[in-house]
């Protein structure tokens, strides 16, 4: 039987590394008689943030589509089919990768903002009842979490939606057999997780992904301390990631 994880056992030390929080939950203090005072030891919370490393695997990902893509133009020019066939194949399995990471990091985020943000009872009921998409999920946590303007929620809203769509395109893709799509940069027919997943789709998700979050990072008005605490952290990290400033969205990049 294949088991994976940790177990609970006692340990020396705990190692503490960069971009993990660290808290000391309640303990209880008990007076005896005799005035001495004993308490349950001491244990350290730890939590380590993973948004930035999803961040990280996406942007290298992204490159490594942008390369797959360059040789895949390259090799296109010739005639040879089978090299034709791996660069696309390659240009497709880096692409994919880009967008589920791009989709994961925020997710991560959302896990985060969602300890410190109040969902009422009744609207996580609805949630989970209606299967609610996680875009809707997400965007709505952010918009409790953060002052935050209509057009800005709707904003929002609309590009998690489409980078979400990708994402379950990868992770439940259908299995059925359909007809091919046009291919816009090749005007061929392929199958479609070659149109979907290619570079420039790749590149497009993974800026927006992050343009949306270092935003938030940066120039966001949180409604709770500890998000703030929590922006601060992470404005730190993407800047580590993006040492060039906040990400730019191409414009001239499509879609399907």
């Amino acid at each position: 039987m294949l088991s994976l994880g940790g177990t609970q056992q006692r340990m020396p030390g705990i190692y503490i590394t960069r971009g993990m929080t660290v808290s000391i939950p309640s303990f209880p203090i008990r007076f005896r008689p005799n005035g001495e005072v004993e308490s349950d030891p001491i244990t350290l919370h730890v939590h380590f943030d993973v948004c930035p490393a999803w961040f990280q695997i996406a942007k290298r990902h992204m490159e490594s589509a942008l390369i797959a893509q360059t040789k895949r133009q390259q090799v296109w020019a010739g005639a040879d089919e089978n090299a034709k066939a791996l660069a696309l194949e390659d240009e497709f399995e880096a692409s994919m990768q880009a967008i589920m990471a791009a989709a994961i990091a925020w997710d991560a985020a959302y896990a985060v903002l969602r300890e410190h943000v109040v969902i009422p009872d009744a609207m996580a009921e609805k949630w989970r009842k209606r299967r609610t998409a996680r875009y809707t999920q997400v965007s709505e946590t952010v918009r409790r979490a953060f002052i935050m303007k209509p057009e800005g929620t709707s904003a929002l809203r609309a590009n998690l939606k489409e980078i979400y769509r990708y994402r379950d395109l990868a992770v439940h893709p259908p299995g059925k057999i359909e007809k091919p799509m046009l291919h816009p940069e090749l005007d061929l027919g392929m199958e479609w997780r070659f149109v979907y997943f290619r570079a420039r789709n790749a590149e497009l998700a993974v800026l927006a992904a992050a343009a949306m979050l270092w935003d938030l990072a940066h120039n966001g008005k949180p409604k709770d301390p500890k998000v703030t605490e929590y922006q601060k952290t992470l404005a730190v990290r993407l800047q580590e990631i993006f040492p060039n400033g906040a990400p730019v969205v191409p414009t001239t990049a499509v879609k399907e």
